[in-house]
């Protein structure tokens, strides 16, 4: 179904483009390119759809769009964590906080749960 309906707003499209298109003064030769080009392009796009289409009946692809999708996610959970350490970082830099406190209090985050509990109310504080 949703093949179908990618198909008529495809063709929709293109009577639209083509109606606009063929009303400006182009030269026989230009007009041929115009078309050849129109044409080459269309077929691209719907041996694309086909390819598609049939990849959703193939296991071994949806199970790699999975893992694909499942390693995406974790990677923007990982750029977001590293966002946040970032900006507590610069935050206790612009407070005032020598290098050595960062690296006490970077150490102390690390090792003691507590700590990290409190940082992130802190920071649900501030986004709230």
């Amino acid at each position: 179904m949703l093949l179908i309906t990618k198909l008529v707003k495809m063709h929709i499209g293109l009577i639209k483009y083509l109606n606009v298109e063929l009303r400006k003064k182009r030269t026989p030769k230009e007009l041929v390119y115009f078309l050849w080009a129109i044409i080459k392009r269309y077929f691209q796009v719907n041996l694309q759809e086909f390819k598609n289409l049939f990849r959703v009946f193939d296991p071994e692809y949806n199970k790699q769009k999975k893992e694909f999708e499942k390693q995406q996610d974790i990677k923007k959970d990982l750029q977001r964590a590293l966002r946040i350490l970032q900006y507590v970082d610069s935050k206790m830099a612009k407070s005032g906080k020598s290098r050595q406190e960062r690296r006490r209090f970077w150490r102390q985050f690390y090792k003691d749960g507590q700590i990290r509990n409190e940082t992130f109310k802190d920071l649900e504080k501030e986004i709230g």
